[in-house]
């Protein structure tokens, strides 16, 4: 089979992102570094850490093979439409225009989401750790400013120096997570007390959720998908879109079972559900206890490059679909303009940075940065399971209509099938129960947001099939 770009309807040639010039190892960098292992390991863990106590390495190990059951689709559908419209382009061929309008409807949230939350908890860090490191409190909001701009620089320079930069933050914020890693196993393996107890229900505390650590174990893997945004920028796409989802899942699956589990031995099984659920840095005590100041201080800059990477391919990757909603007609037509000379989607990449400034900067300040963050981050984990879901679908129908001889029970069939049953489940616990005020009023978001997107398609519905 050829690795060129299929032919999908509504892509043109002009305006057009710089084909052919990223590799493999760019596509699995944006998505290892959307997901921003060091960050979310970091404090994903530490709710967690207060429902199943020292269970927590099992919940990564469970999330992990939920997560590749998803990976199986968008591997799936991006070798045989390579399109920087991911998602959007995958469920309006396997399902029809207007499902595929609805994907892109609820993935122009879901990625303008992902900015706000992931900048106004770095530069939260950043107030605090420059204040404890030289004595001067610079507000948040100034750090926030600062960071959308840089961002924005990166992002509109290339997508190649974009993932340059990440590249280089992946390597110091998961090698010093590694050594940190090595550093655990050492002592603890000194005073002969490691243990396989914490991949068994044992250490889940009385009152505990094995489901919720799962749940919240798999939220982390959310991003993986974003190698499917560069379909159009990859070279031989066809084989390395696929490659790059796996590469990316198998990365940081293993990074967060291995982390997950030195943090238990590291803090003590026995302590995990009191000690660490109620620390607000555990990795930094961690570090101190182990490595001294020091160590703590790399801990430290490792989670900020996370959030800053993080930051960086979020904007890239959303401004790639939105650039591909934009160019085939439903979104205003600045929305795919691209620059002249960098070729890239910089019509997208301001609206991005923009709503950044907008929605982040008045949520941390209305609430506090670690509510915005924690608000924002649920609000835009269940429009990605929608995602996810129409995905699992559009793969089942594609294959079956328009695939029929490529046509696989176990990969178009039964994967889909059991991914959906359980994205199904995941996102109606999380719907249900999205926790506390403010984060119950997430449900009524996603209801109302998706109740406008219904009405915009009646109205433009002759267009999206034109």
């Amino acid at each position: 089979m050829s690795d060129a770009p299929s032919p999908v309807p509504g892509i043109a040639a002009d305006p057009a992102l710089r084909k052919g010039s990223l590799g493999l190892r760019h596509a699995i960098v944006i998505s290892v570094a959307v997901m921003s292992p060091a960050a979310s390991i970091f404090f994903n863990t530490i709710p967690q850490a207060g429902v199943v106590g020292g269970a927590l390495p099992l919940c990564y190990v469970i999330g992990f093979i939920v997560a590749l059951l998803v990976a199986n689709q968008y591997s799936e559908l991006a070798r045989e439409l390579p399109s920087s419209g991911s998602a959007y382009t995958f469920v309006q061929q396997g399902l029809n225009p207007y499902w595929g309008f609805l994907t892109g409807w609820i993935g122009l949230i879901g990625v303008a989401l992902g900015g706000p939350y992931t900048f106004v908890l770095m530069s939260a860090n950043l107030q605090a750790l420059v204040l404890r490191w030289f004595g001067i409190n610079i507000h948040w909001t100034i750090w926030f400013v600062i960071a959308v701009g840089i961002v924005f620089a990166i992002c509109y320079i290339g997508i190649r120096q974009s993932l340059t930069i990440d590249l280089t933050l992946l390597c110091f914020e998961m090698g010093i997570c590694v050594l940190l890693a090595l550093l655990i196993l050492s002592h603890v393996g000194a005073q002969r007390q490691l243990s396989l107890i914490p991949f068994t229900t044992g250490p889940i505390p009385g009152g505990g959720d094995l489901t919720i650590g799962i749940i919240l174990a798999v939220l982390s893997f959310i991003g993986f998908e974003t190698a499917a945004t560069l379909g159009e920028e990859t070279n031989h796409p066809g084989r390395n879109i696929p490659r790059a989802v796996y590469g990316s899942m198998l990365v940081v699956g293993v990074f967060y079972i291995l982390m997950a589990y030195v943090a238990t031995m590291g803090y003590g099984i026995q302590n995990m559900s009191t000690g660490y659920a109620n620390d607000a840095a555990p990795f930094d005590t961690i570090s101190r206890h182990l490595g001294g100041n020091i160590f703590a201080l790399l801990i430290d800059l490792a989670g900020i490059f996370s959030f800053f990477g993080a930051a960086l391919a979020i904007i890239n990757g959303g401004a790639r679909i939105i650039y591909s909603v934009g160019r085939d007609g439903l979104l205003p037509s600045w929305t795919a303009r691209t620059h002249a000379i960098n070729q890239t989607p910089i019509g997208a990449i301001t609206l991005l940075c923009v709503f950044a400034l907008i929605c982040g900067i008045p949520l941390g300040l209305l609430m506090t940065p670690i509510e915005a963050f924690a608000f924002l981050g649920t609000l835009d984990a269940l429009f990605i399971l929608l995602i996810y879901l129409l995905v699992n679908i559009a793969c089942i129908r594609f294959f079956q209509r328009q695939r029929r001889s490529q046509f696989n029970l176990i990969k178009h069939g039964v994967i889909p099938v059991i991914s959906t049953i359980l994205m199904t489940a995941i996102f109606i616990a999380a719907y249900l129960e999205p926790g506390a005020t403010p984060l119950n009023l997430i449900p009524y978001i996603v209801t109302g947001w998706i109740a406008i997107g219904l009405v915009v398609l009646l109205i433009i519905r002759r267009k999206i099939v034109a």
